[in-house]
């Protein structure tokens, strides 16, 4: 979803208790002090916050470095275009079934290997500068596709923490989306200026494979160790996995249209502000509206949800659907911030929202690759959205553009609200052995 909120690339049910497993949290444990405050010093999820942001940090730097490093040897934006898609490919397409063996086999082992084999794939990528592009092709793919998969890592173990615990810990992700799409392009700042490109992607690596080889060895993804009842449940006999869950379906199809927006705007916005100013206003404006998201996020996660998550998602959908309305109607760089600003601080708790949806729809022994689908639809709708965007523009003007963002959240809106009753469908049958 968002960079990470609903509209930048991707419930709570406070009838129904996710089962109880290894947090050490109990769902009836008030706590001493504010509610995001305990999350934070909770003793057994502080370790796992700790080395996720750790290894996270890095999402946006490598992504941009990539293509900085590329053309800096000479290379064309063709060839960086190119090697950028490999790395999203790997990422999107191989994250889901990556994410399954950690359900099959627990987080430790899948941790420690990706967090080894991903910054050794990205420092191979540094020092064949001088080899076919079809090597460093091979070294991004493979960087893509063992990205240690600690969004659902953490994600998962929040959504056993007890319903409290779980909305609380699920803002904090959407936070930290906004949080990492703002500092990623900063620390590639700071290291492009004693530095280069090559510099931060070794840095970038080594940061997300000590994340994930710090994840692994906290007490909260010890306790993952799968047994070998569910070793089979998550075995080869079942290749839709966390797909047969009709519900978590229904939900992802909502996600990639969210998905589309954000690819819509990733054109849109800067093709706006650079009219109407300065292309050096970007950035600005970006950050503005991921300081909205931060806000918006930490006000979800220190407020109670009254109204049921699957009916919240919908009204959440609709409000983003009236801020980008918004930002149709801006006029110049001032108004349409001021409209993102709206626009993030709707959209965070959007996102916790839908983690919590992805939780609750999701069957018992895929609960990491779910969340991990989550992410890669919400990638495919914004790759979507971006040429869609990008022809929009091209054939008309970016009002168009802008007004095109509205009619798609409306049409997710409506989808949601259609839906919501469904999403509960979480496991159909299993299948025969």
């Amino acid at each position: 979803m968002s960079q990470s909120t609903a509209l930048k690339t991707p419930i709570v049910n406070e009838t129904a208790e996710p089962p109880e497993t290894g947090t050490g949290t109990s769902p009836d444990t008030k706590p001493a002090k504010n509610a995001l405050v305990a999350a934070l010093q909770d003793q057994t999820m502080r370790g796992p916050l700790f080395w996720s942001i750790i290894g996270r940090s890095p999402i946006y730097l490598v992504a941009i470095a990539l293509v900085v490093a590329t053309t800096s040897r000479g290379s064309t934006y063709l060839s960086a275009g190119l090697l950028l898609a490999g790395y999203t490919l790997g990422v999107a397409l191989l994250a889901p079934f990556v994410a399954r063996r950690v359900d099959r086999y627990g987080q430790p082992s899948v941790l420690l290997i990706t967090g080894i084999v991903y910054p050794v794939a990205l420092i191979g990528f540094v020092y064949a500068a001088n080899a076919s592009l079809t090597t460093q092709l091979a070294c991004v793919v493979v960087a893509g596709a063992t990205n240690p998969p600690l969004s659902g890592c953490i994600r998962s173990l929040w959504s056993t923490s007890g319903s409290t615990m779980e909305r609380v810990g699920l803002s904090i992700e959407a936070v930290l989306g906004e949080v990492f799409s703002i500092g990623g392009p900063l620390l590639l700042s700071l290291v492009l200026f004693w530095g280069s490109a090559d510099t931060a992607l070794i840095l970038g690596g080594l940061l997300a494979g000590v994340g994930a080889i710090g994840f692994a060895m906290t007490r909260a993804s010890r306790a993952t160790r799968a047994t070998k009842a569910q070793r089979e449940a998550t075995g080869e006999r079942d290749p839709l996995g966390a797909l047969r869950s009709p519900g978590l379906v229904r939900l992802l199809f909502v996600l990639a249209t969210c998905g589309v927006a954000a690819g819509v705007y990733n054109v849109a916005v800067p093709a706006f502000v650079t009219a109407h100013g300065s292309a050096q206003d970007i950035g600005l404006i970006f950050g503005v509206w991921g300081i909205g998201g931060i806000i918006g996020g930490l006000w979800y996660g220190s407020h109670t949800l009254r109204q049921p998550a699957d009916r919240a998602f919908a009204i959440g959908l609709l409000a983003m659907g009236a801020c980008a309305a918004l930002v149709l109607l801006a006029w110049d760089n001032w108004s349409i911030a001021a409209a993102l600003f709206l626009l993030g601080a709707v959209g965070a708790p959007v996102t916790a929202i839908s983690y919590q949806l992805v939780a609750r729809t999701a069957r018992a022994d895929y609960v990491t690759e779910a969340f991990t689908w989550a992410i890669t639809v919400s990638l495919a709708g914004s790759a979507v959205g971006a040429q869609l965007g990008g022809l929009v523009i091209n054939a008309s003007d970016t009002e168009a553009t802008l007004l095109a963002v509205v009619v798609i959240m409306v049409a997710a809106a409506a989808g949601a609200y259609a839906m919501q009753h469904r999403f509960a469908d979480s496991v159909e049958a299993e299948p025969a052995a």
